[in-house]
């Protein structure tokens, strides 16, 4: 299960701002501050029935590490992004350009994408490239990470800007992700970001869907 927050940022200084905030002092070293270049694209049956599924096919380039990742069963409120998922590293390049279902075979992934789309091929629909800087944060009670994305996605109707902040939650208490989420958010008045990156691919603009 993958528990997060997600804020859409207005200016890409508020980065380095919320970085060097002193409300993290206690909580993060900055000192172990990474960078990641990213390259994601997702992919789906020509009929789209993973979308229509509400599941994510990704195949990302983090440095120099591939990853297959499934996500599916979203629940979205308030910026809070809820949902299951499975990662499985890749170390054939040729299973990155063309996947299928079979290597999540032995995993709750497996039957949700053979129930969505069975053995359909599967093809290119979003890709994205941005910078991530990830910056983990440990009150002692929990440990979750702090991200910011910035570059672009490439759609099926454009290129769209990504400027947001992520906050997850790996394990420990729960209520010190929340309350730290949501006192970055109050104190930037930022706004809580209720589409996915995927989706906004998928939108010729940024309303949600109906």
């Amino acid at each position: 299960m993958e528990t997060e927050y997600k804020y859409r940022l207005d200016d890409v200084s508020l980065i380095q701002e919320i970085i060097d905030d002193p409300m993290l002092d206690e909580y993060v070293d900055r000192d172990s501050l990474e960078k990641i270049r990213m390259h994601a694209v997702y992919f789906d049956t020509d009929d789209m029935d993973l979308r229509q599924s509400g599941i994510a096919y990704r195949i990302r380039y983090e440095n120099d590490r591939i990853t297959a990742t499934i996500k599916w069963d979203n629940h979205v409120e308030n910026g809070r992004h809820s949902r299951e998922e499975f990662n499985l590293v890749i170390t054939d390049e040729r299973f990155a350009e063309h996947p299928n279902i079979e290597a999540f075979e032995s995993s709750d992934a497996y039957d949700v994408l053979l129930k969505a789309a069975g053995h359909k091929e599967l093809h290119k629909k979003v890709e994205m490239d941005f910078t991530r800087k990830l910056i983990k944060v440990d009150t002692g009670n929990s440990i979750s990470a702090l991200s910011f994305d910035e570059g672009v996605i490439h759609g099926l109707h454009g290129d769209k800007d990504v400027l947001e902040m992520e906050l997850e939650w790996y394990y420990g208490n729960s209520e010190d992700f929340q309350d730290i989420a949501e006192s970055l958010a109050e104190k930037y008045s930022l706004e809580p970001e209720d589409i996915s990156k995927l989706q906004r691919g998928f939108l010729p603009d940024d309303e949600p869907e109906k």
